[in-house]
């Protein structure tokens, strides 16, 4: 809740700091609760990745991986 300027000029001056500071507090927490979705959904996408980079690993034999390797050093098996 923000407070009107007739209200802090009513106030103390540690009343007006306590009541600056929580009105930051408010306002922190708003913006944090706005990033717990994006936070979530990077959640996700990281667990999705990482299953997803184990079942190739998992499904890759190793002449496969040998096949890569030469492919990569630009070996021509031909």
């Amino acid at each position: 809740m923000a407070y009107r300027k007739k209200t802090l000029r009513r106030l103390t001056p540690e009343a007006r700091k306590l009541a600056k500071l929580i009105g930051e507090l408010e306002s922190v927490s708003r913006r944090l609760k706005s990033l717990v979705p994006v936070v979530e959904r990077l959640e996700i996408d990281v667990r999705a990745e990482l299953k997803r980079q184990a079942y190739y690993r998992g499904k890759l034999q190793p002449r496969t991986w040998r096949e890569l390797e030469q492919s990569n050093k630009g070996v021509n098996q031909c």
